[in-house]
């Protein structure tokens, strides 16, 4: 029976998957610019997971010199949560107060405040409609975000390199994830104020040429979100043939878009 990906091997795959595309590295350059002069924040990253991103916009923040005086990472794995704090502790950021929570956000309580509220990659992920999900952050979120902060939101976008992913989560949840047109039409209904913009990067899929490939197979299992190595031949290669499909005559990359939301 097909289920959705999930740790240990999550975090092994969604590495190899990091490693495939520039997407982290566009987000990352956003994201200082929003930081702009600002010094010493306090963020908050929702689904921090492993910290595949939040290890590198620790370091490009400290790097810069503009350093983050408290982060906190809120994740429903144990196993993702021990792997993080095992890098924060390596890393030895200067100045930095680090906390990380095992729980699920909407069951976060805290009388910290932050500038920055972090979701990235994570709505996808929660269960049912998306205005539930979205108000029920919003709720937490105004007692978290201090006046002046933001709340920052990356979302996959529909079809293309997703559509996959879609297919089995509908399969394996009942409903179809959370997208970034999903989001886009809450907020509207909510009323609530935002941002918005499209940036397109790419997933270097060459690995898939070779199926008998272990990274090949921890990046197949990442792009569909299950474990491949669970699944028929058959059913791997129609999801291999389906990314190699997306290719650019020439190219061994396919378009990797995510939007942004700032609230």
């Amino acid at each position: 029976m097909t289920a959705l990906l999930s740790d240990p091997y999550y975090s092994e795959a969604h590495e190899v998957f990091r490693r495939a595309t520039n997407q982290t590295e566009l987000m990352l350059d956003r994201l200082v610019a929003w930081v702009g002069s600002r010094t010493g924040l306090s963020i908050c990253s929702v689904g921090s997971g492993a910290g595949l991103f939040e290890m590198p916009m620790l370091a490009r923040l400290d790097r810069d010199g503009i350093g983050v005086v408290k982060f906190v990472g809120v994740d429903i794995s144990e196993h993702a949560c021990a792997v993080l704090e095992r890098k924060l502790a390596a890393a030895e950021f200067a100045g930095l107060d680090s906390e990380l929570v095992v729980a699920p956000f909407q069951k976060y309580d805290t009388t910290a405040r932050f500038d920055l509220v972090l979701f990235n990659h994570v709505l996808e992920y929660l269960h049912g409609d998306a205005l539930e999900s979205i108000m029920r952050s919003q709720a937490l979120l105004e007692r978290h975000v201090e006046p002046v902060g933001s709340v920052m939101v990356f979302s996959p976008v529909r079809g293309g390199i997703n559509g996959p992913y879609e297919e089995v989560y509908a399969q394996v949840v009942g409903t179809p994830p959370i997208f970034a047109d999903d989001i886009e039409q809450t907020l509207e209904e909510a009323g609530i104020d935002y941002t918005a913009e499209t940036m397109t990067a790419a997933c270097d899929v060459s690995a898939l040429d070779n199926q008998g490939d272990e990274d090949a197979m921890k990046l197949l299992s990442f792009l569909t979100q299950q474990d491949c190595r669970e699944v028929s031949e058959s059913v791997r290669e129609h999801y291999a043939s389906y990314y190699r499909a997306l290719r650019p005559p020439g190219s061994t990359k396919i378009p990797h878009p995510v939007q942004l939301f700032v609230l």
